[in-house]
């Protein structure tokens, strides 16, 4: 039983890690434009 609950718990795991957003990463620079509530989404 213990072994089923690890098994759920990494798949759970799994899933959420391919559920993830890929974002492009953008250096943030002093005087840049500022992050809106709409480029956070």
């Amino acid at each position: 039983m213990k072994s089923a609950i690890v098994l759920a718990a990494v798949l759970v795991a799994v899933a959420v890690g391919a559920c993830r957003k890929e974002v492009e990463h953008q250096p943030l620079k002093l005087g840049g434009p500022a992050a809106s509530a709409q480029a956070v989404r």
